[in-house]
């Protein structure tokens, strides 16, 4: 399929057999369109569809977007109707299909060169059905800004979640759009907590420019950068093994039924993390599952890697910190 200006979005009528489920209960099939808004600040509303939140940021003579889900139907049209100034432009966090499925709805796509190769790897959902992979994008660097004028904004590269994703700070608005890297439900260090430490000190070294961390899964209050370099010295200071092996992770929400009129329901927003559960229980690794009731969700994705057997969390400072018990320091 060839990307065009202004295109219609890809057809999602094989996905009318799965059902989704709002917070209020609703439920409807996939293939629906869903667009739900609300204003956080000025000028700036968090959208729900499917996926991770987008974000529209007005500036003096545009929206930009920032991330795009990967619902059903026109999020751009939907952003657009939001205020009477012109949508162009949208800015990926990162390349995660939650984040890039709606790229092709908008005029020129701005991400790091590091998630370019990745943008269009659909998730299991979505297979068979093809979605424009052409489409004009703008490469951003750390240290970048983006012109949107009345409240630029300024690029971050720090690599936690993702090689290669990108934070935006609003100074103007104290807010800092961060994707997957920042959350409040939990820090998920994957690479090595020495590495997760120097990331959180990156985004503490600007701390006072930010009050709210605007996340792919939700709007958090910014002090858990504090928390989570607090909690993750701690660890680097000799207290690994306090962390516990079988642990209450976080989880997503769950739908309130599991499956209507034959289809299966899942939760909206919330990633379909069915295969983790399944995976779990090939590698005989149940027990993990006992603390879910057997739900799968993206902190035991972990355990599922060659050494996902290593993995801890660990409460503290009102927050939670996963880690690998076998990835502490750098490796030399």
């Amino acid at each position: 399929m060839k990307w065009k200006r202004n295109m219609e979005p890809v057809d999602f009528s094989s996905l009318h057999g799965i059902l989704l489920e709002d917070s209020d209960g609703n439920i409807q099939p996939m293939d629906q369109p869903y667009f739900k808004a609300e204003k956080i600040a000025s000028g700036t509303w968090q959208v729900l569809s499917d996926g991770d939140y987008t974000y529209v940021l007005e500036g003096e003579d545009e929206l930009i977007c920032i991330d795009g889900g990967c619902g059903a139907g026109n999020i751009r049209a939907f952003c657009q109707s939001l205020s009477d100034k012109p949508l162009y432009r949208l800015l990926n966090t990162h390349n995660h299909f939650d984040h890039t499925a709606s790229n092709y709805l908008f005029d020129a796509v701005y991400m790091s060169e590091k998630c370019y190769k990745e943008r269009c790897r659909p998730f299991a959902d979505f297979a068979g059905i093809e979605f424009p992979d052409d489409y004009p994008v703008v490469f951003l660097k750390d240290g970048d800004v983006v012109n949107l004028k009345g409240r630029e904004l300024e690029v971050y590269q720090v690599e936690e979640h993702c090689m290669g994703s990108l934070q935006f700070l609003d100074r103007k608005n104290r807010i800092l759009f961060c994707g997957d890297e920042l959350n409040g439900n939990f820090f998920d260090s994957r690479i090595s907590v020495e590495y997760s430490f120097r990331n959180v000190q990156r985004w503490l070294s600007f701390r006072d420019s930010y009050d709210l961390l605007c996340a792919g899964n939700g709007i958090h209050d910014a002090s858990y950068v504090e928390r989570y370099y607090d909690t993750l010295k701690y660890i680097l200071e000799g207290h690994q093994d306090e962390g516990e092996e079988y642990y209450k992770p976080y989880e997503d929400r769950i739908p309130n039924v599991t499956s209507k009129d034959g289809k299966p329901v899942r939760a909206r927003r919330s990633p379909n993390m069915e295969f983790v559960a399944d995976g779990l229980r090939e590698k005989g690794m149940e027990k993990h599952l006992d603390v879910t009731d057997g739900c799968g969700c993206f902190c035991f994705l972990r355990k599922l890697t060659p050494d996902g057997q290593f993995d801890r969390q660990l409460e503290r400072n009102d927050c939670r910190v996963c880690y690998y018990l076998n990835r502490i320091w750098d490796k030399n």
